[in-house]
């Protein structure tokens, strides 16, 4: 709910918080601001608010060091903004969420008509034995795991591909910046043989049987983790990982629920030709 407080138009969020844009201020912001909060602050914390979020617009960067002095601290930044909090109670320990702070990368196990695995090497790699590996990326904002892979898989690799289902995911921490990292490989199946890879980021790509891919003395201990987990399942069953759609809480879209089923027919009957 958007209402004014204090002279200062805010944001009441369900835990007793405001949020203040300093897009939505009816006052200019490098004449007025720090007056303004050093006045509401204390009256804030009265009537029991709990947490301040501040969003600094870069036209209004002035006010990070207004923020800065009366005990805001930084939150996160994106471009053309950064959020500021602070917290008022003080018996209270801060319950303020940290940003986000979980990496989510995408990799395709593609799989051609011949049963051959779709393997890159990068152009630009902190491993100088440069193994072959699978192509992948980084998930965009608002992006389901499928999607990711796809367009990961096509942009390095010039290969259109269908999801199957997750194969396996990977947790790590300390990944960079201190964050941790999320690695989901998909299976997938090529729609499209012929390769093209992308330069900038590519310097080889091709197809390669399992058992290659697995000789390769310089592939790494998740990679070949991976490609073992393929075959076993190959070997064992059908059983994978796969998304349902299911309603959301409020009932306004869908949600991926990830849970074990059974691989599609279809992708069963292309491996054992």
């Amino acid at each position: 709910m958007t209402m004014n407080s204090q002279g200062i138009t805010v944001i009441c969020d369900m835990f007793n918080g405001l949020t203040i844009d300093t897009n939505d201020q009816p006052f200019n912001i490098e004449e007025s601001l720090e007056q303004r909060l050093t006045d509401a602050i204390p009256k804030w914390k009265q009537e029991g608010i709990r947490g301040l979020w501040m969003k600094i617009h870069l036209p209004h960067s002035s006010a990070v060091p207004v923020c800065s002095k009366l005990g805001f601290d930084f939150n996160h930044a994106q471009s053309g903004y950064v959020m500021m909090t602070k917290w008022l109670p003080d018996n209270e320990e801060n319950k303020l969420p940290e940003y986000a702070n979980q990496y989510l990368g995408v990799a395709g196990f593609v799989l051609n008509e011949k049963g051959e695995l779709l393997v890159i090497r990068e152009r630009y790699s902190i491993m100088k034995s440069q193994p072959w590996k699978l192509p992948g990326g980084l998930a965009d904002k608002g992006e389901d795991l499928a999607v990711t892979a796809r367009r990961e898989v096509l942009e390095e690799t010039g290969i259109k591909a269908e999801f199957v289902s997750v194969l396996g995911f990977r947790h790590q921490h300390n990944f960079r910046f201190g964050c941790s990292d999320w690695y989901f490989v998909c299976l997938m199946k090529a729609l499209t043989m012929e390769i093209k890879h992308c330069p900038q980021e590519i310097a080889d790509c091709k197809w390669i049987t399992t058992d290659e891919y697995l000789a390769d003395p310089n592939l790494t201990a998740a990679n070949r983790f991976f490609a073992e987990c393929y075959l076993n399942h190959q070997k064992n069953g059908n059983l994978t990982i796969s998304p349902s759609q299911v309603d959301s809480w409020n009932k306004k879209f869908k949600n991926n629920i990830y849970s074990i089923q059974s691989v599609p027919k279809d992708f069963l009957q292309s491996r054992d030709q």
